[in-house]
């Protein structure tokens, strides 16, 4: 019996097609909410232990850095949202497994189509093209509140 060594390169060439990329980015993109979820909450029960931490944490995460990070979170959160519902839909009518191919483009747009106005959300403010979102509100409630200092923290 004759046993092939297949490398990386060979199970990327193979010819699954939309089906193959769209298990394994299911499966990636679940393992990626689940990481997230876990360093979640860690850090928010920080909070309960050591608030500066928290305090910390929160800083960090104002890095551009992570404004691409949230985005890649929220692409993971949606993309396995609409393949998992488009898993569902061939399960519970399994005559649409013949329209596969189909469904996983369809996914694959709906998800193209949810991530372009929330990219621009999300990435604008960074290259200063937009203005952050909620930031006209958090100051007019600083200034409410006679919290002057609190509000230009926010806006540096």
């Amino acid at each position: 019996m004759e046993v092939r060594n297949r490398g990386l390169v060979t199970a990327l060439r193979y010819r699954g097609r939309e089906g193959m990329w769209a298990w394994l980015l299911h499966r990636a993109t679940g393992l990626g909410v689940l990481f997230f979820l876990i360093i979640h909450v860690i850090e928010t029960a920080a909070v309960v232990y050591s608030p500066e931490f928290y305090d910390e944490a929160l800083q960090i995460y104002k890095n551009p850095f992570f404004r691409f990070a949230e985005l890649l979170i929220f692409f993971s959160v949606l993309f396995h949202a609409v393949n998992g519902s488009r898993i569902v839909i061939q399960d519970f009518w399994p005559y649409l497994m013949e329209r596969q191919r189909q469904l996983t483009w369809a996914a694959g747009i709906v998800v193209l189509l949810v991530m372009v106005p929330v990219t621009w959300i999300m990435v604008a403010p960074v290259f200063g093209l937009a203005e952050e979102p909620g930031l006209e509100r958090h100051l007019e409630r600083c200034v409410e509140r006679t919290q002057a200092p609190a509000c230009l923290e926010v806006v540096e």
